[in-house]
């Protein structure tokens, strides 16, 4: 070998031996990165690895142990540094293999379980639990459409380039309509994690220009979801059509900046109050458009700023007296909380965000007297969520009977817990006029919804730890009846809408309602339909997936909700159909409360549910032809959605154990 084939071949050992810089997709997402060329994540992703050049500070050396409790990295460090550095996309999910949407890693957990306990079962039955789970795997592995995303600014262009902002006259109409009769309390509260006073700040800041592009970023966002949200409430409280074209426009307009600022927050932002508002803003606006993906990044992301800021005990410390400023503080760290415990508990996680015990600040606050019973009740579910998680989580009491006694204990203070909740909801089904601005009927047929899927979670945690009980519990299905019947009457007042502008604000809402909560009282009745032939809990199965025609066309995670939903039904139609006439098989008296409506088989009745029998045979043919109306289509909604991402990926959390002193 010649010295210039030895000096090349140095060269090039040195190079590869050369410590890489994260590559700029990972440094967004704030994930590890194995810093090859291209990296890992990038290969599995087929996203281009790029890398740019970025503040030569020395790599600290990695190969310190990290800690089994996360500790938030000091942000002062590296603050000088962002402002003069190119802007950078915020975090937000990727599409990449092997990652899956929350839904079907429910149903494949839920599956798997079933087959691991469920040997009593005959081998023709279990045969068809093998085959859901084949039919979830096929699920997870169909490949993920491209979804295009907001482009990247150039260095020297306007952060603000478009973006637009409310105007004074919207400001000022939001400003004297929170301060009139017109809206109730209930509705009112979900303005409140920015203050009036801010708003108006954040506008003239906006309209004048005055203050830096980072911060002006972060008004727009909030000051454009404060106006995307009271436009939709005018166009639930007022019933004329006169200006509703116009008003939806400038809706779509405001949620539109809202995506595109969002995905132009600088990486390294400093912590702040107004950074926590803007994440807690992008959350609802991702959750409404059906992108939970996007939604928990933002809510994770959100409780990180709360751990960093300490707000825990500054709500802790808050004067007697109430404020502005304490307001918006205390209202997002009590979504923080509510969409923390809500995701994690969706997402089958072991462990939240924020520790649970921070709940005492939130119900000791005196803000917590100033909430309305909406917002209260939904509050009543966080310490639930979070005792259920730590406790009743079904990999950590399937395969330990030590903790069965525990177990049943627990469940048993939660069901207490729960008696309470619902003497709430009680109380919100009576005459009131705090709903202006929200439809009452969908809201309390949404917090029971909310109830009694979270009853049937419960309930089966207990079933999992008692071997003594039947293999389909009684309690447990009943439960899981109630809520399918709830989510049922969602579905018939939503089928109610034609193409008109308020179409869209049922699509918004039954993102809140089958996305937002675990499907388990699908699952339990598809189990149900599999060991004892149940033809009235198959016949719910169907009305329900049935009720999601009309939102698949408009949303593409409810078509993948709809996709798994179907492809049971399917089999547990094989089920029945290979079954003799005559035959079920039953497990006591499960069939018993078949035939009855929700308000029957509840302690608490509300007046406003309707009355939606599971089976089939007590409905006229008019009725079940009302029940399947169809949503219309407007395809206006999937070119304003594209750019959000409606991606089947399940979000982590690798995120935290990501080392910032070496970016």
């Amino acid at each position: 070998m010649d010295d210039s084939q030895s000096h090349d071949a140095f060269v090039s050992i040195s190079e590869s031996q050369q410590v890489k810089p994260a590559c700029d997709t990972c440094r967004a997402r704030k994930v590890r990165c194995d810093r090859k060329d291209p990296c890992g994540n990038c290969l599995d992703g087929s996203i281009k690895c790029c890398r740019t050049l970025v503040s030569s500070r020395r790599v600290r050396s990695t190969k310190r142990q990290h800690s089994v409790e996360f500790r938030p990295i000091p942000h002062r460090s590296f603050k000088r540094n962002e402002m003069k550095t190119n802007h950078r996309q915020f975090p937000t999910s990727q599409p990449t293999s092997g990652s899956h949407s929350p839904t079907v890693i429910e149903a494949r957990d839920f599956i798997q379980r079933e087959i691991n306990t469920g040997m009593h079962l005959e081998p023709g039955r279990l045969a068809v639990l093998n085959s859901a789970m084949v039919s979830v795997n096929h699920l997870s592995q169909l490949e993920t459409p491209f979804v295009p995303t907001v482009p990247r600014l150039s260095g020297d262009e306007d952060i603000m380039n478009g973006i637009t902002h409310p105007s004074m006259e919207l400001v000022c109409w939001i400003i004297r309509e929170t301060k009139g009769n017109k809206l109730g309390p209930h509705v009112l509260d979900y303005f409140k994690h920015v203050s009036i006073k801010s708003l108006r700040r954040m506008a003239l800041a906006l309209i004048n220009k005055a203050g830096d592009p980072e911060t002006l970023l972060l008004y727009s966002i909030c000051a454009n979801y404060m106006a995307f949200k009271f436009i939709n409430v005018m166009l639930t409280a007022d019933k004329s059509e006169v200006m509703d074209s116009d008003l939806r426009t400038c809706a779509d307009r405001h949620r539109e900046s809202i995506h595109i600022a969002m995905n132009r927050i600088p990486l390294l932002t400093a912590p702040s109050m107004l950074l926590l508002q803007a994440l807690i803003c992008g959350a609802f606006i991702a959750q409404g458009t059906g992108d939970s993906v996007s939604c928990w990044t933002f809510a994770s992301t959100a409780c990180k700023v709360c751990e960093d800021l300490d707000i825990d005990r500054k709500v802790n410390a808050g004067r007697s007296e109430i404020n502005a400023n304490e307001q918006e503080l205390y209202f997002c760290f009590a979504w923080c909380h509510i969409l923390d415990k809500n995701f994690s508990f969706r997402l089958g996680r072991t462990r939240c965000l924020l520790d649970h015990k921070g709940l005492d600040a939130v119900f000791l606050s005196p803000h917590y007297r100033t909430l309305s019973l909406l917002l209260s009740t939904y509050l009543q579910f966080v310490p639930i969520q979070a005792i259920f998680i730590a406790e009743l989580h079904p990999g950590r009491i399937l395969n330990n009977e030590l903790l069965h006694s525990r177990a049943e204990f627990v469940v048993t203070d939660l069901l207490r817990r729960m008696e309470e909740a619902q003497m709430q909801i009680r109380k919100l089904g009576g005459p009131s006029d705090s709903w202006g601005g929200l439809c009452a009927s969908s809201e309390l047929s949404t917090i029971e919804f909310t109830y009694y899927s979270l009853r049937t979670s419960i309930l089966r945690s207990r079933q999992l730890c008692s071997s003594g009980r039947p293999f389909v519990d009684k309690d447990c299905l009943d439960s899981a009846r109630l809520a399918m019947s709830t989510l049922r009457a969602i579905q018939v007042e939503a089928s109610s809408y034609n193409i008109d502008v308020r179409a869209h604000l049922k699509v918004s809402f039954m993102h809140w309602t089958v996305l937002y909560h675990p499907s388990t009282p699908f699952l339990v009745l598809f189990y149900s339909v599999v060991a004892t032939s149940s033809e009235q809990d198959l016949r719910m199965l169907k009305l329900v997936a049935s009720g999601l025609n009309g939102l698949a066309h408009r949303s593409t995670s409810i078509a993948t909700l709809q996709n798994l939903f179907n492809s049971f039904i399917d089999l547990s139609e094989g089920v029945l159909s290979s079954i003799p006439k005559g035959i079920v098989v039953s497990s006591g008296d499960i069939e018993r409360c078949h035939g009855r409506s929700p308000i029957e088989n509840t302690k608490c009745g509300q007046d406003h549910i309707p009355q939606v029998v599971v089976d089939g045979a007590s409905l006229s043919d008019t009725d079940q032809d009302s029940m399947l109306t169809e949503l219309s289509v407007d395809n206006s909604m999937e070119d304003l959605d594209s750019i959000w991402g409606l991606f089947d990926t399940q979000p982590t959390l690798d995120w935290l154990d990501t080392d910032l002193a070496i970016l």
